[in-house]
């Protein structure tokens, strides 16, 4: 339990750094309101042998990866160091033959000489110090990498995951050109746009172990799914109590406007790897409706939109009925008033 404590503090630590890289991704709070939660199809984690290759494909890809990237610096780290112990070396040299100094040499210099020496071999010392604790925290990593490799294939990971919220998405998971810097970066979940405050619901079942504020996802949820962490973030009520076993499909809150962000961490390293959320999505992509500022009021009729005389005389702009009348042609009988049948 204390080994799964720590892991979900990790991811919460990993996650606020990614979100603090990354602040285009941030969302916006809201007012919520109270409707009932949505429910969503159940999501089930499947055992490793039914999987689809992708995502533990890719998972192995990302740990290569890393070990190379482990290898070129205990390559690197390893060349310095045998610097410093060549630099070392010849600094005791100069060491030995400050403190042999001649007796009739002034004694002002010798003095100063030793005292530099020992200034040298201290900062040698240190510097030292420094590359062989670099050296084993990068052999721990090495043997860490080599260890989630292996541990890979038998990881459970998500065969399917119920959407948090109706909504197309908007953001894809993956690296992508920052809009003002053009820096690339990398995104770590992806967002779906949905109904303004709309029900936010569990993408697998699990335990709650974080609610509340994720640094650039308002409020947030992670729950602990075995194997897998899922973060549901951008909400702006959050209605699933720390420590509470959930269901896919359980209400855990509601969006904070337009925008509900997913991301799905495994178990590897020390604060998780993310994996690709989209492919495992179950049920439509159902794209949420237009908002309502955008849309055109429902009552206008095609003519009082488009006619010069509905945009520039204020009878038609404000009467209802120029807004339910239909055109007629010049010349033609007004229609009859309606009867009593037809009201």
């Amino acid at each position: 339990m204390r080994a799964d404590l720590r892991a979900i503090f990790a991811v919460a630590l990993a996650l606020a750094a990614s979100r603090f890289a990354a602040p285009a991704w941030a969302g916006a709070s809201g007012e919520i309101d109270g409707a009932p939660p949505a429910q969503g199809p159940p999501a089930v984690a499947t055992p490793a042998a039914d999987l689809d290759g992708a995502p533990r494909a890719a998972l192995a890809r990302e740990l290569a990866d890393q070990a190379a990237a482990v290898d070129r610096a205990l390559a690197a780290v390893g060349d310095k160091l045998t610097g410093v112990e060549a630099t070392r070396t010849r600094r005791l040299a100069a060491a030995l033959r400050a403190v042999r100094a001649d007796p009739a040499e002034d004694a002002v210099a010798v003095a100063r000489r030793r005292a530099a020496a020992r200034v040298l071999l201290q900062r040698d010392l240190d510097e030292r110090a420094l590359l062989v604790d670099e050296l084993a925290r990068l052999r721990d990593a090495r043997d860490r990498v080599a260890g989630d490799l292996a541990r890979l294939p038998a990881v459970a990971l998500p065969g399917e995951l119920a959407r948090p919220a109706p909504g197309a998405i908007a953001r894809h998971f993956g690296t992508l050109a920052h809009e003002r810097s053009k820096a690339t970066l990398s995104r770590r979940g992806i967002d779906l746009e949905v109904d303004d405050h709309s029900p936010v619901t569990a993408p697998a079942a699990g335990t709650v172990r974080y609610a509340g504020p994720i640094r650039g996802l308002d409020q947030g949820v992670i729950i602990d799914c075995g194997d897998f962490v899922a973060v549901v973030g951008k909400l702006g009520e959050v209605a699933a109590p720390v420590g509470a076993p959930i269901a896919a499909g359980d209400r855990l809150g509601r969006a904070a406007r337009h925008r509900v962000y997913l991301e799905i961490r495994v178990k590897l390293g020390p604060g998780g790897l993310p994996i690709d959320p989209e492919p495992l999505l179950a049920g439509p992509a159902v794209r949420a409706p237009a908002h309502p500022a955008s849309a055109p009021h429902p009552a206008t009729s095609s003519v009082s939109r488009n006619t010069p005389a509905s945009r520039n005389t204020p009878a038609s702009r404000n009467t209802p009925a120029s807004r339910n009348t239909p055109a007629r042609a010049p010349g033609a009988a007004p229609p009859a008033a309606p009867g009593r049948d037809m009201l």
